[in-house]
This record gives C-alpha cells, structure tokens and sequence, in this order.
C-alpha cells in the first residue's frame, strides 16, 4: 500500500469514525474510499468490518468513561450485541450469495420512514420510555434482524441500530451509546465470516481502524457533550444521506442491466 493511501484511509476513517460515534454509518465513507482505491464493493465491505471494530471500542470505552453507559446498560448492550452478532453471522454469509437490491430499496423505505419521528417528534429521543425499555424480547429479536442487515451492507447499521433502540425507549444519546456495543459484537461476528472467507485487505483495515479509532473517540466525547439534540441533527443528515446512497445503488444497477 502507497502512503498517499495509507493517509487516506486514515483521513476518512477519523472523519467516519466522528460522525460513526453519534449515529453510526461510519462506512458511508469507508467503503466509497476503497471503491474509489479499486477495491471491489464486496471486498470494501468487508475490509471496513474490522475496522469498524476499532470505531465502536473507542466510542464505547468514550461513553462509558463520560458516564453515559451505566452497568446495566452495558449488560444490556452485551446481551443485544449476541443477538445482533446471530445476524451479522447471517448477513455476511448471505452477501456474497443473493442480489442486495431489494433489499437495498427496502431498508431505503424503513429509514426513510423514520424521518416522520425525526421532522416532526420535537421531543423524539429526549427522554426516556421505561415501558417500551421492558420489552427485551422483542428488541432482541428487532436487534438480531438488525445485524443481519449490518452483516450484509455494515454502513447503515449503526445509524438503524441507534434509530431501533429510540423506539424501544432509550434517549439519542442512550442509543448511541448502546449501539457502540451492540456494533463491537456485531462486527467481530462478520469479520470472522469474512477473514475465512479471505476477503480482508489487513492493511487497509489497519489504515481505516486507527483513523476510525481516533474519530471515535473524538466524536463519542462530543456527543457526550452536546448531547441528545446535536445528536438528532447529525442523525438527520446521515438517514437523508443513507437513503440516497441506498436509492442511488438501486438505480445504478438497474440502469446497467437496461
């Protein structure tokens, strides 16, 4: 690897990495890098999974250091991050096997859809909702589904994982915060798929990790900071950006097989 890339890497993964802390999608610039540095789409996925590990440490050791994670969130985290790594398992396997672009449209769709709670909710993610936080069973399994989405793309999962964790009553920065942890399993989970697979270019995920691991901790001190409401503006502009990349893939597939 050049160091005109080496520096690139690292370069967009602290960029990512800050951003990626708040409201996860750290790979919408990750993956677009490698692309860029001829990797292929498959290839950049899965260079950006153990990377992405080096992101949710670093935000998660951040938040729990700031006081935002008590120990009974990271308890919950844990036992999120097992059933979202179900998933991830399941997604990276799945990757390299089926067409993504339905369900590419779809997760367009979902996340679109939560732009409603975003736009017009002023108080959504303010507080908390203990009686939705109850219904552990149904978040597992709304968590494992979850995963394998981030198995299967990695670039929106944090930014829906933190959306999913709102609405079963957590605050923005609760979410954030607990989507870190539940992204530390997730991504161990699909780099092993991947490393057996031999799709991992360790240099470039060396050179993402460490730009990644510094953005993460920069931004999860941030978001610590200014707190729930920073966090929904940031929150906004990646779904808005998540979903064009989502619908601009779709439409470039199709338009290549007309």
């Amino acid at each position: 690897m050049h160091i005109v890339m080496f520096l690139t890497l690292v370069a967009g993964g602290f960029f990512g990495g800050y951003y990626g802390a708040a409201v996860g999608s750290a790979g919408l610039i990750s993956v677009p890098l490698l692309i860029l540095f001829g990797f292929s789409p498959y290839m950049a996925v899965a260079t950006t999974r153990p990377a992405a590990f080096a992101l949710e440490t670093a935000s998660a050791v951040r938040y729990w250091r700031d006081g935002k994670l008590s120990p009974e969130h990271i308890r919950k985290g844990i036992i999120l991050g097992l059933f979202g790594s179900i998933g991830a398992v399941a997604g990276a396997v799945i990757i390299g096997a089926v067409s993504d672009q339905v369900l590419r449209l779809l997760f367009a769709l979902v996340i679109s859809s939560m732009l409603l709670f975003l736009i017009t909710k002023k108080d959504w993610g303010t507080r908390e909702r203990h009686e939705r936080a109850k219904n552990m069973a149904m978040l597992s399994l709304v968590t494992m589904l979850t995963g394998i989405y981030g198995g299967f793309f990695g670039f929106t999962f944090g930014t829906l994982m933190t959306i999913v964790l709102v609405w079963f009553g957590c605050t923005l920065l609760q979410g954030a915060a607990l989507s870190r942890i539940i992204g530390m399993f997730t991504s161990v989970a699909a780099t092993a798929v991947f490393v057996s697979k031999g799709s991992i270019d360790y240099p470039a995920a060396l050179a993402l990790g460490i730009g990644f691991g510094f953005g993460g901790w920069m931004g999860a001190g941030a978001s610590s900071k200014k707190g729930n409401a920073y966090i929904k503006k940031l929150l906004v502009i990646v779904v808005v950006v998540s979903v064009l990349k989502l619908l601009w893939d779709f439409v470039q597939v199709h338009s290549s097989l007309g």
